[in-house]
């Protein structure tokens, strides 16, 4: 009944929705006291600890793993003018966000992927995937997308989802603990699988669904600033928004997206107007 009692303890606490890190590893540490357990109590000592700030350096070696991981599921793809191209647009955008420079400054760059996706990575690592990149039709389309994705590095979005992931991993920590204590004792197996079955369901589902439509639409807003600040059209977010619809990797309704978008633009009044030697030279790099 020991292990129970830490069960108990630990659910306590997430029943509460007290979910952050160092919430959790309090959870934790009582648990493995209520139990005695010395070893489910250091666990939840080193939780509390790991509740901390990282440093720029630490984003940005996050971003490169994050980034090597991307690469290994969807190939880089490699066209010198292309990537020259997005790098050129997307630093653009960055200088007229309010964070224009990074740990290692801003990288963009295209992946092989028929999807339509963007990913944007801890420390200024950011990807638009060929099938994205083929739904735009304009410069100001694809400097939409790449400072949607600038928006999310700015609010921090990346790392909030690391950090989730690392409260799963946390939990997911726990759930083996617990399985391994009660071995012992097959009806309290039971019990605990029955317990955690949720934990590790929540687990799967928050790496499937990604950025909530909360976020999607904070970073739209903070997009049109961006596109303002830097010359382009507001209008183009919602138009690419707007052929979005049926495509994969997308995240929030389109269409309710594309007009919170235009309700935003309309009380800027005048916004910079769309020049067509951007949209030929979009062209000529794209191969529209």
């Amino acid at each position: 009944m020991k292990i129970m009692r830490a069960v108990l303890g630990v659910c306590l606490f997430i029943s509460l929705g007290l979910t952050g890190c160092a919430t959790l590893g309090k959870a934790v540490k009582v648990g493995g006291q209520l139990a005695g357990y010395q070893e489910l109590e250091s666990m939840g000592d080193s939780m509390e600890k790991s509740d901390r700030e990282f440093t720029e350096e630490e984003k940005y070696y996050i971003g490169r793993t994050v980034g090597a991981s991307l690469l290994a599921d969807a190939p880089w793809k490699n066209e010198a003018q292309l990537t020259l191209y997005l790098n050129e647009v997307g630093n653009t955008l960055a200088m007229a966000s309010s964070r224009p420079e990074m740990y290692h400054g801003y990288h963009f760059a295209a992946l092989v992927e028929k999807n339509a996706n963007a990913f944007a990575c801890p420390g200024g690592f950011l990807f638009i995937s060929t099938g994205l990149l083929g739904i735009c039709q304009t410069e100001d389309e694809l400097a939409a997308v790449l400072a949607h994705e600038i928006a999310h590095i700015i609010m921090e979005h990346p790392m909030e989802a690391i950090q989730a992931s690392h409260q799963r991993e946390a939990a997911a920590s726990l759930v083996k603990f617990g399985l391994r204590k009660a071995g012992e004792s097959q009806g309290e197996l039971q019990q605990l699988s029955g317990l955690f079955d949720n934990v590790v369901k929540d687990v799967v589902k928050a790496v499937a669904q990604g950025y909530s439509r909360e976020k999607e639409q904070d970073a739209d807003l903070l997009a049109v600033e961006i596109l303002c600040q830097a010359g382009y059209s507001p209008k183009a977010l919602a138009d690419v928004l707007g052929r979005m619809e049926g495509h994969s990797g997308y995240h929030g309704d389109p269409k309710v997206r594309a007009k919170k978008i235009l309700e935003t633009i309309e009380t800027k009044g005048k916004t910079p107007a769309v020049y067509a030697q951007r949209d030929k030279r979009f062209k000529q790099v794209s191969g529209h």
